[in-house]
């Protein structure tokens, strides 16, 4: 039984590169929702950017503060704390999964955000075919980390995701997967680097919910939310 509390749990690796790339070299002022222990913080300093960061854990917020300009505990389940700050890019890399209701949260994203400001998100990907097979099966085993993570209370797809993000204001200006070929393991010992990308680009044409693993969104703050039901 997994008994640990998640204001306790700390989140560290070292940085999310893809969601790294998605964020403009040119952004001078980033909220990172969600951050952890510091690593995406970590790497947009040496980029340049002042970041302000917010995590429920005291734990996460005492290695991630060398790396922020301001840093908050805060459950987001109730949305944002009290910022004055307008930024550039806001980020919720694996945050909207362990959101129940993530409506307030977003409408304050967007609030804070500078006209033509940008969203990025990352999410894990409930359809992608490790998890089909799994939940075929019959298997919804949580686990501490991953994508059974317990502390996931939504699930995603490719599709869902951009129409929350449609639906509260922000217009999806790119939308792409990642992760790796069927049996990477055996065909990372036989074919090139260039050549399984290029295999993996060409299974995800065909079904981006099938084959990603991770969801990731780039997306500009518009003026008018369009609400989907």
């Amino acid at each position: 039984m997994i008994t640990e509390n998640i204001s306790d749990k700390v989140y560290g690796n070292a940085g999310n590169q893809d969601v790294l790339n998605l964020i403009s070299p040119n952004a001078e002022y980033v909220l990172d929702v969600g951050c952890g222990s510091g690593s995406l913080a970590r790497a947009l300093q040496k980029r340049g950017s002042v970041v302000d960061g917010i995590t429920i854990s005291n734990a996460e917020l005492q290695e991630a503060k060398p790396f922020l300009r301001n840093g908050y505990i805060q459950n987001l389940e109730d949305g944002l704390p009290a910022i004055s700050t307008q930024y550039d890019v806001a980020v919720c890399s694996h945050v909207l999964e362990h959101i129940c209701y993530p409506d307030k949260l977003l409408r304050d994203i967007h609030r804070v955000l500078k006209e033509n400001g940008e969203l990025i998100v990352a999410l894990p990907n409930i359809m992608h075919y490790k998890a089909r097979l799994q939940l075929m099966i019959g298997n919804f085993n949580y686990t501490s980390q991953g994508l059974w993570d317990y502390t996931h209370f939504r699930w995603y797809t490719f599709r869902s995701a951009k129409k929350l993000l449609e639906s509260h204001g922000f217009l999806v200006q790119e939308a792409k997967v990642t992760g790796d070929l069927p049996l990477n393991s055996i065909f990372s010992k036989i074919l090139p680097d260039a050549w399984r990308r290029r295999c993996y680009n060409m299974l995800t044409g065909i079904s981006k919910g099938l084959f990603g693993y991770q969801l990731l969104y780039r997306a500009t703050k518009s003026t008018t939310p369009k609400k989907i039901s």
